[in-house]
């Protein structure tokens, strides 16, 4: 049995499944719980020289690999045709990854499974959910990135708390080191020995989860790859017609070959049956030409619509002078010669075709000239009123332009602003990347060495980072990005500097990593709105990874100085560079204008635009003369 489902059904449906999809695969942002807990299991089996700050690599690796997957997802859009095909094979291979990980006997091999391959296919399935949200919610699209991107957070709060069950059910503590960080050895070394039951547990967890949730995505006909499909379609079309016509041409050689054979022999009227066939069958044979001309030119239309497939248009401008000479140039052919001296006066200036429009004129033919310069008069009044309608037009026509975004990505590839707003995210996401991914040592620095206490604070800064995405994005759909921005990096400027006196008490200190991690969350989830309204949704989603890349830029970043710098100016110091980070960001988003006039690089108007090209009743009293012309 059939149910059909209505479009607002199968949206709510989508944004469901994308919200369950990317809750099992966020598994990024559950590093900063698991990398202790990883790290003394490889200690203490065959690596007991590996450091807590050496296994912190997986985090920014995890990352740009997931920007590089991203790119990938949404053209395995197109190649499934429907999009929850490709999301149900990269999440079983996602979740596989993480069963798999399990098994590994090294770091490096682990590395490689769970932070290369878990994190590259992580990749091919975290836009996607949001782009269909995008076509699905056009109007919403805070409320979509808030959603999805909301349960990719909320992983590490779900799963992060049910790993701690699993790892270590008895609360035991880690045991200093003289490396500086602390470990789950010794009297605690059965927690370590838990990690493996305890990855493959929330593996299979992933894997059920996921392949339910990837047939939750429903099917758009805006998506990926529709008009390249319908093309194709009109080209099977035509093929079929070809072979058609073909048939048709070799009935006509064989009739005609008959033909010749018995003419001689055949009575007047056999003949003329004959010929009457032959008529017949190519008049069928015209039509079929006719046909597949159309189609031809159709195909022609389509090939140039897609073009790479995007949607390439084309600029309108408005024709004053053309329109002006065609009508003087078709006036010029229809009149008499003794009007022709009046005719070329009139295609002086204004003033002096006023003045002097009867100079010329005799006096024989003096009651035509005045009947011809009322009706020039007309037309030329006429022919300001169509182009004031055409400039409405056109500037109707640039606003949804520029609403759609970039025509191709090679041209957005060429704005500065694409990389500023990279840049943006690079300086935004610094602060709540180093914390996410190293809260437990810093609450170990700080003198709070209770792996409960930690673990507890990991909860709350995922509950931060998941549930209030969708309660501020929601906000991109009624106030602009930079405003909300603005605000949050103010917050991060203020934690910056005042989380080096949360070591006096454990609320405070949990306080302002929860205060953190919502700030990172919102910022961090508004990025894929910023993307779409820059970019526009279709270029923004192929490009979103160089985003994701920027973000690995950041974390490489907070790698290094907890890898090289911690030692020497403690996480104390380093806070204070992330402040120097968000100043510059919030002079950028302040100053610099994110905003691009892609109405100018396009060079054909879209389908559902056409219709405000189309030329009124008013536009078409000039003698059935078009007043727009095709601009490259």
């Amino acid at each position: 049995m059939h149910i059909k489902l209505s479009d607002k059904t199968k949206a709510i449906i989508t944004l469901i499944g994308g919200f369950l999809l990317l809750l099992m695969n966020g598994t990024i942002f559950l590093w900063g719980q698991l990398n202790v807990y990883v790290t003394s299991y490889f200690r203490q089996k065959e690596e007991p020289d590996l450091e807590l700050g050496v296994a912190g690599t997986v985090y920014p690796v995890m990352m740009i690999s997931l920007a590089t997957g991203i790119p990938f997802g949404i053209k395995l859009v197109k190649l499934f045709v429907q999009a929850r095909y490709n999301l149900l094979v990269c999440s079983i291979v996602s979740s596989l990854m993480v069963v798999i990980s399990s098994y590994t006997q090294k770091f490096y091999q682990f590395a490689i499974v769970y932070a290369v391959l878990h994190g590259f296919t992580q990749g091919t399935i975290f836009f996607v959910p949001i782009y269909m949200g995008y076509l699905h919610f056009p109007n919403n699209r805070g409320l979509v990135a808030g959603v999805t991107t909301g349960g990719f957070a909320l992983n590490s709060f779900i799963f992060g708390l049910l790993f701690f069950k699993l790892v270590n059910p008895n609360g035991l503590s880690q045991i200093s080191n003289s490396d500086g960080y602390s470990y789950f050895e010794g009297p605690s070394v059965e927690v370590a020995r838990n990690v493996p039951e305890a990855l493959r547990t929330i593996g299979f967890i992933f894997l059920g989860v996921s392949i339910f949730a990837s047939q939750m995505i429903m099917y758009h006909p805006n998506q990926i790859g529709e008009e390249e499909k319908r093309l194709k379609k009109e080209l099977m079309i035509k093929e079929n017609e070809k072979n058609d016509l073909q048939k048709l041409q070799q009935d006509v050689d064989q009739k005609d070959s008959s033909s010749l054979n018995k003419i001689g022999d055949s009575n007047q009227k056999n003949q003329q049956i004959n010929q009457k066939n032959c008529v017949q069958i190519d008049q069928q044979i015209l039509t079929k030409k006719t046909e597949i001309l159309q189609l031809e030119e159709e195909i022609i239309h389509q090939k140039i619509e897609l073009a790479h497939h995007q949607d390439k248009q084309r600029e309108y401008m408005i024709a004053d002078e053309e329109v002006q000479s065609r009508q003087i140039q078709k006036l010029e052919e229809n009149q008499p010669l003794e009007q022709h001296k009046f005719l070329e006066l009139f295609k002086q200036e204004v003033p002096n075709r006023n003045q002097h429009k009867n100079s010329f004129v005799s006096s024989t033919s003096q009651n035509t000239v005045q009947e011809q310069v009322i009706q020039l008069e007309q037309k030329e009044k006429q022919i300001e009123v169509n182009l004031d309608e055409l400039k409405k037009k056109n500037i109707l026509i640039e606003e949804q332009l520029n609403k759609i975004g970039a025509p191709s990505i090679s041209v957005c590839l060429k704005q500065p602003q694409l990389y500023m707003s990279i840049f943006l995210g690079f300086l935004a996401l610094g602060q709540g990347l180093l914390v996410n991914g190293n809260y437990k040592s810093i609450a170990k620095d700080f003198g709070y060495t209770d792996d409960s206490f930690q673990s507890l604070v990991g909860y709350l800064g995922g509950i931060a980072n998941g549930f209030c995405r969708p309660l501020w994005s929601l906000l991109l759909d009624k106030y602009p990005f930079k405003r909300i921005l603005q605000a949050f990096l103010i917050v991060q400027i203020i934690t910056s500097l005042s989380l080096q006196s949360t070591n006096t008490s454990k609320a405070f200190f949990a306080i302002w990593i929860f205060i953190i991690h919502m700030v990172f969350g919102v910022v961090f989830g508004s990025f894929p709105v910023f993307s779409s309204r820059l970019n526009g949704v279709k270029v923004g989603a192929q490009l979103y990874g160089l985003y994701w890349y920027g973000f690995s830029l950041a974390n490489f970043l907070q790698f290094f100085l907890i890898l090289f710098a911690k030692k020497i100016i403690g996480f104390n110091n380093i806070f204070y560079i992330y402040f120097a980070q968000e100043v510059l960001a919030l002079l950028i988003i302040t100053f610099y204008k994110f905003k691009v006039n892609w109405a100018q690089y396009y060079t054909e108007i879209p389908k559902n635009l056409q219709v405000l090209t189309q030329p009124s009743q008013t536009l078409q009293t000039l003698d059935n003369q078009p007043t727009v012309i095709l601009s490259k």
